[in-house]
């Protein structure tokens, strides 16, 4: 089995690279960055989610969260 090599970047650079691109890409889709808890989002960087992937979730997390009230897009 051939060996990992470690990435040039510290996790915690990675983290908030990746972290970046997810705020980009709700800015983009007209949401706020904060959508998404801080261990939310780390769980997905953990898991190995794409930018993309963890925008949707944050996107139907915000959905979910609306109130009776609030009306549809």
């Amino acid at each position: 089995m051939a060996r990992k090599t470690k990435s040039q970047q510290s996790p915690r650079a990675a983290y908030a690279e990746w972290k970046r691109q997810v705020a980009t890409l709700l800015q983009r889709r007209g949401f706020l960055a904060g959508m998404l808890r801080d261990r939310d989002l780390r769980d997905l960087f953990i898991s190995g989610a794409t930018p993309e992937k963890a925008a949707d979730r944050a996107e139907t997390n915000a959905y979910n969260q609306r109130t009776s009230f609030e009306g549809r897009r």
